[in-house]
C-alpha cells in the first residue's frame, strides 16, 4: 500500500470520531448570554421553540408510555416567540423596586395588547454543543416569575432535556403564593440531579415529572425552557427599565450544567483541609489572588496550615482561577507547571495586638509541579458581586499534583504551624498573560489570614525574588488579605498513609482518641457478640 492511501485512510479514520468540548456550561454575565443569543459559529445558542416542536413536548405528557408523576403538564395555548422576544437586561426593572432583578439575565417577552384573555404558553431552546453525556451532572438555572396586579401572572415553568432521537426528559413547576409553588416576583434557583428521575430529582421539588420512553441521558442536545400564563390584559412593567406595555414576559438567569463529584483526591488521607467554599451547587464563594512565579510579578501567595502528625505529605489539592476567565475550559494560556513551597511558621509576637500577625518564615521545601492535572469545580461569586460586575462568574477549577515519594515532604515531630505557598510559571516565551493564574480565597479558617508575599532575603541577606530555597520572607514588605475581613486559600493537603483514627480496626475501641460513650457503647457490643449465650427458662 502507498503511503499517500494509508495516510488518507488514517486521517479519514480521524474524522469520523465524534469530539465534543467540555461537557460544563456557565452562562451567567451579560456578554456570555449575549453570545448565546448571537449564534456564534461552534457556540451553544438560544433561540425561540418553534410550534410543532412544542406540539410534540406538549403531547409527550399525555401519551400512555409515558412516566409521569405528580400533575400532568395543563392543557394551554401556545405562542412562538416573535422577533426580538429573546433579549438581554443587565439587571433590574428600572423604576419598580418592587420587582428588583438582580444580575444579568435573559427576557423572554411575548405577545401583544391585542392578544385575548387565556392561558397561553412559550418557551426557548438551548442548543446544547457541549460533550452529550450529562450523567453525573448538576443543571441549576434561576427564574423570576412575575406577577402583574390586573393584568395576569406566570403560573408554570418547566425545564426539559431533548436526546438525539427526540425523547423528552422533562419538569414543571407551579408558580404562585402557596407553599410548593415558585414564588411571584422572586428569584428561585432551581438545581436538578440528573442522575436521578422522578419529582425528588430537583430542588425545589417539581409539581409534574415526565420521561419518554428510551430517554437517554448520555445523548442530550438541548434544553427546552417554558413558561406558562394566565393573561388578562393590560400594561406589564417589561425589563430592563419597567417600561409598561402589553407583554407576557419572565426573567431567566445563571444557566449552568456542572459536575457532581469535584473532588480528585478520593482514596487518599486528609491531612489538613480548607477547600473552595461551595455555597450552592457549583457555585463558590471567594475570589482569586494573582500569584505567578516570575521575575517581573509581585507577589506570590501562602497560607498557614497545621500539621498535627509525622505522615508524610504526598498530594496536593488547590483551587483557583484564571484572572477575567468565565469559560469552563482552560485559557489559551496556562501554566507549564506551579511552584510549591513550605515555609516555617513566624508566630505573632502579640496576639493581643490587632496590627501585628505572623508571617512565613524561611522557605524549608519547594517543588515544581509540571504534571499537574486539572478539573473543572464551578464558578465564582465575590462577596461584593452586587457592587462590581467584573467580579462575577469566573470559572474556578480544582487543580491536584500527586508527589514522587522522594519528593515528599516529611515534618518535624509533633505538631507544627506551616505555611505553603503556590505559584504559577508561564514559559519564559510569554511577555503578556492575558488571563494569569489566581488562588482562590475562600472564609477564614485557621490562625492568621492568607499572606502576600512581596520580598524575600537569600541566605546571603541580599534581596532575592522570585525565592529560592533557604530564603526569608521580608516581613515589612508583604501584607495579610485583610482587606475588609480575614480570608485564606482554598487547598487541601493529603497523604497516602493511613492514620489509626482514619482506618480503625473493626471493634476496637477510642478510635476518636478520646474516651467517651461510643467507646462504653463499642464495649457492650464487644461483650454481646463474645459473651457465651443462656436461654432464661419460663
Amino acid at each position: 500500500m502507498k503511503k499517500a492511501t494509508l495516510f488518507l485512510l488514517i486521517f479519514s479514520f480521524f474524522l469520523t470520531i465524534p469530539v465534543f468540548a467540555s461537557p460544563f456550561v456557565g452562562i451567567g454575565t451579560y456578554e456570555q448570554w449575549e453570545r448565546a443569543l448571537s449564534h456564534e459559529p461552534g457556540q451553544n445558542y438560544i433561540r425561540p421553540l418553534r410550534t410543532e416542536e412544542w406540539d410534540r413536548y406538549w403531547k409527550a405528557w399525555q401519551l400512555e408510555e409515558s412516566m409521569v408523576e405528580g400533575e400532568r403538564y395543563p392543557q394551554t395555548n401556545f405562542l412562538e416567540l416573535g422577533e426580538g422576544g429573546l433579549y438581554v437586561s443587565r439587571a433590574g426593572l428600572g423604576g419598580e423596586p418592587e420587582l428588583d432583578i438582580p444580575g444579568a439575565g435573559l427576557v423572554m417577552a411575548w405577545g401583544d395588547d391585542a392578544m385575548p384573555p387565556g392561558s397561553f404558553a412559550s418557551a426557548w431552546v438551548f442548543a446544547y454543543g457541549e460533550d452529550p453525556d450529562l450523567s453525573g451532572k448538576t443543571i441549576s438555572i434561576t427564574v423570576f416569575p412575575p406577577m402583574w396586579g390586573q393584568a395576569g401572572q406566570i403560573t408554570q415553568v418547566s425545564f426539559g432535556m431533548r436526546d438525539v432521537n427526540g425523547n423528552i426528559r422533562s419538569w414543571y413547576w407551579n408558580c404562585g403564593p402557596n407553599p410548593g409553588q415558585l414564588p411571584w416576583n422572586m428569584a428561585t434557583t432551581i438545581t436538578i440531579d440528573t442522575d436521578m428521575i422522578g419529582l425528588g430529582a430537583t430542588n425545589p421539588p417539581a409539581t409534574g415529572f415526565l420521561n419518554t420512553p428510551l430517554f437517554d441521558i448520555t445523548k442530550v442536545i438541548d434544553f427546552i425552557v417554558d413558561e406558562n400564563a394566565v393573561w388578562v390584559g393590560g400594561p406589564t412593567p417589561v425589563p430592563p427599565d419597567g417600561v409598561n406595555i402589553g407583554r407576557i414576559w419572565n426573567y431567566w438567569k445563571d444557566l449552568k450544567v456542572l459536575p457532581k463529584d469535584k473532588i480528585a483526591n478520593k482514596g487518599y488521607y486528609v491531612k489538613y483541609s480548607q477547600p473552595a467554599f461551595e455555597i450552592e451547587p457549583g457555585i463558590i464563594l471567594g475570589w482569586d489572588e494573582k500569584s505567578v512565579y516570575r521575575s517581573d510579578f509581585f507577589p506570590i501567595m501562602a497560607d498557614d496550615f497545621l500539621c498535627k502528625d509525622d505522615r508524610p505529605i504526598t498530594d496536593f489539592h488547590w483551587w483557583g482561577s484564571f484572572l477575567g476567565w468565565n469559560e469552563p475550559g482552560l485559557p489559551p494560556i496556562v501554566p507549564e507547571a506551579f511552584h510549591i513551597a513550605i515555609w516555617t511558621d513566624v508566630p505573632d509576637p502579640n496576639p493581643n495586638d490587632p496590627t501585628d500577625w505572623s508571617k512565613p518564615g524561611k522557605m524549608v521545601w519547594e517543588h515544581v509541579c509540571k504534571n499537574w492535572v486539572w478539573n473543572f469545580a464551578g464558578f465564582d461569586r465575590h462577596p461584593l458581586e452586587n457592587e462590581n460586575e467584573q467580579f462575577k462568574n469566573e470559572a474556578c477549577f480544582q487543580f491536584n499534583q500527586l508527589l514522587s515519594e522522594p519528593d515528599w515532604f516529611k515534618q518535624e515531630p509533633g505538631e507544627n504551624v506551616y505555611w505553603l505557598s503556590i505559584s504559577a510559571i508561564y514559559s519564559p516565551n510569554v511577555e503578556t498573560i492575558r488571563y494569569p493564574w489566581g488562588w482562590k480565597t475562600r472564609p477564614h479558617k485557621f490562625n492568621d489570614p492568607a499572606f502576600r508575599i512581596k520580598d524575600t532575603f537569600s541566605p546571603d541577606g541580599t534581596i532575592s525574588w522570585p525565592p529560592h530555597l533557604g530564603n526569608v520572607v521580608n516581613g515589612g514588605n508583604s501584607v495579610l488579605i485583610n482587606e475588609f475581613e480575614p480570608w485564606d486559600l482554598a487547598f487541601e493537603i493529603t497523604t497516602n498513609l493511613p492514620a489509626y483514627r482514619d482506618n480503625p480496626i473493626p471493634g476496637d475501641i477510642d478510635r476518636n482518641g478520646i474516651v467517651d460513650l461510643l467507646d462504653f457503647a463499642q464495649l457492650a457490643k464487644n461483650w454481646l457478640e463474645t459473651a457465651p449465650q443462656y436461654t432464661l427458662g419460663v
